[in-house]
């Protein structure tokens, strides 16, 4: 039995996501999805829920559908893409495959094995180094390269499909609907997930909180805790605030997960000590799926909240908290989605 991964974040799920999934079935005959869950790659909130994403994922043609917890889908591409193979890496995942720009997966490899030769600029960061070096490939081809590299150490088969643009992308769909525009499946959305929602709170933390403490927290680096803490004193909404926070070192992106992990009060001592995800978060499954999980018994599969290391734990605690402060009726969701079709 053949399996084939692919790394997700439907956020919201759309229909380019339905065409992801049918040209990657095409490539094994089980699906297994891994999904960030309460929050993004880019630290952004998820606009709809991780039991949402779970069922509609099962409904078009996953077979099996897996967490990549806050902690490990908020980071850089680099690290996000390692993560997510790790875990799939667990379940003998034959073939991963992931949308492209230029659908040229040779083109891809080759670039994959460049990237180690790039000049770095000391002045910047790793992450805008690699970026720097990537400027003109697309974010899908950007985040494939990353898939490749980690394939290589795990022995797992990297293939591309073809982005296809007659689907508007995730972050349209973010956009349109919070400017007051119908979207495909937006009866699933959380209008409170978003980032206004969050900063009186991340505003009033920051005020609060020690400098000294702030720079414990993973990814509060260079000094970065006392611009937020200005920013914070200065600005009382959100984008403000960001506007201001972003930098030559400091991307939009590194902003917002600078501040998630700030909410989060997930140290660097912590993740340095949990810098690796090999395990199984389940959120549902089918049939196919269920008998995946079986014939990978002997692997660290979670699929009910006491099975998880200590660390996960609290992750999902805090995650769970986090996400539901801003809503007001919190959600209430079963732990594994049983799906039988």
């Amino acid at each position: 039995m053949k399996t084939v991964g692919i790394i997700t974040e439907y956020n919201p799920f759309h229909q380019g996501h339905i065409y992801h999934i049918q040209k990657a079935k095409q490539y094994g005959d089980v699906l297994v999805a891994i999904c960030s869950g309460f929050y993004s790659q880019r630290g952004l909130p998820s606009l709809i829920s991780r039991q949402d994403k779970t069922k509609l994922a099962l409904q078009n043609g996953v077979d099996l559908v897996l967490e990549l917890p806050a902690c490990y889908a908020s980071q850089s591409a680099d690290y996000f893409a390692k993560y997510a193979i790790q875990s799939l890496s667990c379940l003998n995942v034959d073939t991963i495959c992931f949308g492209s720009e230029t659908n040229d997966i040779e083109y891809l490899k080759k670039y994959t094995n460049e990237l180690s030769s790039i000049t770095i600029d000391p002045t910047l960061s790793q992450s805008l180094n690699t970026s720097r070096a990537l400027d003109s490939l697309g974010s899908n081809d950007i985040l494939g390269i990353q898939y490749i590299r980690f394939c290589q150490d795990h022995g797992i088969e990297p293939v591309c499909i073809q982005r296809n643009n007659d689907f508007i992308s995730a972050t349209k769909t973010r956009a349109d609907y919070f400017a007051g525009k119908k979207q495909f499946n937006d009866q699933y959305f959380l209008k409170e997930q978003n980032w206004q929602s969050y900063y009186p709170y991340l505003k009033t933390f920051l005020l609060m909180t020690p400098a000294s403490y702030l720079s414990s927290l993973f990814m509060v680096n260079e000094g970065i805790e006392f611009r937020l803490k200005e920013n914070a004193r200065k600005y009382d909404d959100w984008q403000t605030f960001l506007n201001a926070s972003i930098s030559k070192t400091y991307t939009r992106a590194r902003i917002q997960r600078t501040c998630l992990f700030i909410l989060l009060q997930i140290s660097k001592e912590e993740m340095q000590t949990n810098a690796s995800f090999y395990g199984v978060k389940v959120l549902g499954f089918n049939k196919k799926g269920q008998q995946l999980l079986k014939q990978n018994k002997d692997q660290p599969i979670y699929t009910r909240f006491g099975d998880l290391p200590d660390f996960l734990k609290e992750v999902e605690i805090k995650s769970k908290a986090l996400y539901n402060s801003v809503l007001t009726t919190p959600l209430k969701e079963s732990e594994i989605i049983r799906y039988a079709g």
